[in-house]
């Protein structure tokens, strides 16, 4: 559909010709066309409104006004800015202005949002959900206590096989991203609960079928991701916490609790498998949170003074 220009707009002309230039020359889908046009009729309403004669004369201090005159999140102002570059830079190959002003708005710093945590409390509640002795009770408190012991990613731990875990050592050897090999300890809560359910629950699964992976669901294969979320839903309902959380949950929660109880940044980096450490630093904001209420809960003289607040 041929974008109309619209009464009092600036660039009608201009966003049309734009958009057939990424349909018809970029040959970019349809969603992300109606992207840019959404984005570039916000700008076109806004110069409107500022009186602008033409986007060839569009001074860089409009631009400015325009990304930073609105509550949007830093996300959209740097998307918002990308689709103004785009579209500043196709009027310059088309010789319809002599320079990109947009290129000199600089976009937001991009920030990380902070991991979904669970309390020491909730994980506690979590894994004791699955109550009772039947096979799907037993395979699932040692598939939960495993995924907070090891921070392991859901694929990581559907994928685990007999052979990669050590119960002598109490280690699993995985695989994560890119095929690296990492390998992660689990404590005694974690060993207990998985000797039972291998001891006996997992034969219940298995049904004379020759599958390695260690979790089974009733017919005998290994779990899914969306499986392993039906689960943890589940669980999390029977749990009363009211909150949503997703599959990565306990992992996030397991580097954020060794953060807390004194673990070396470098310790949780190799548990995680995450290949720079800057990537693990996300957690120490989290740990940040905690100090900070452990600090306004016990110091005589901090109440006026520091905020709480810990995430999870």
């Amino acid at each position: 559909m041929i974008a109309k220009k619209k009464a009092g707009s600036v660039l009608g002309d201009r966003i049309r010709q734009f958009r057939e230039h990424l349909s018809l020359e970029r040959r970019l889908g349809d969603n992300t066309v109606q992207a840019y046009v959404k984005d570039l009729e916000q700008y076109d309403a806004f110069l409107a409104t500022r009186g602008a004669k033409g986007g060839a004369r569009v001074r860089v201090e409009e631009l400015e006004a325009y990304v930073g005159d609105r509550a949007w999140a830093p996300s959209t102002v740097a998307r918002k800015i990308a689709s103004l570059r785009a579209f500043h830079e196709f009027l310059r190959r088309r010789g319809l202005t002599d320079d990109n002003p947009a290129l000199q708005i600089r976009p937001p710093r991009a920030t990380r949002p902070l991991p979904d945590v669970l309390t020491v409390e909730q994980v506690e509640s979590l894994v004791k959900a699955p109550r009772g002795e039947d096979p799907a009770s037993v395979r699932d408190r040692a598939l939960l206590e495993l995924a907070y012991a090891t921070a392991l990613r859901v694929s990581e731990l559907v994928r685990l096989t007999l052979e990669e875990v050590d119960l002598e050592e109490d280690l699993v050897r995985c695989f994560g991203k890119r095929s690296r090999e990492r390998v992660v300890p689990f404590g005694g809560k974690a060993k207990q609960a998985l000797v039972h359910y291998l001891d006996g629950a997992r034969a219940h699964f298995l049904r004379e079928r020759s599958e390695r992976s260690v979790f089974l669901t009733r017919l005998g294969r290994r779990f899914s991701r969306m499986g392993y979320w039906k689960l943890l839903e589940g669980y999390r309902k029977s749990a009363g916490i009211d909150r949503p959380i997703s599959p990565h949950t306990l992992r996030h929660s397991c580097a954020t609790h060794l953060l807390e109880g004194g673990c070396d940044l470098r310790v949780v980096q190799e548990v995680l498998g995450h290949r720079s450490i800057e990537t693990t630093r996300i957690y120490t904001h989290l740990d940040r949170n905690y100090l900070r209420e452990e600090y306004s809960q016990f110091h005589p003289r901090a109440k006026a003074s520091v905020g709480t607040g810990r995430i999870g």
